[in-house]
């Protein structure tokens, strides 16, 4: 059994991308997450993306799509032009 990705975690890998981004950001989501240290379920739409996707837009990254993976999906967002 593997250990959960935190939300936060990734949140704080797109601040870190953000910072020394071009004008793309690509970020690993797996299926399995955690928030404030407790699993969440399976729900790739559901409130983890919601934080993630609410971390982008507040960092001037706009969604540009996923790609389907094995175990999760990567998502892709444009930097944006300010």
């Amino acid at each position: 059994m593997s250990i959960p990705q935190s939300v936060e975690a990734l949140c704080d890998e797109l601040r870190q991308s953000a910072k020394a981004a071009g004008s793309r950001v690509d970020l690993w989501v797996p299926d399995e997450l955690s928030l404030g240290g407790a699993a969440l379920p399976m729900d790739p739409a559901g409130v983890a993306m919601a934080i993630i996707g609410d971390t982008a837009l507040s960092l001037d990254l706009w969604p540009d799509g996923f790609t389907q993976g094995t175990g999760g999906r990567t998502y892709h967002f444009n930097v944006g032009d300010s």
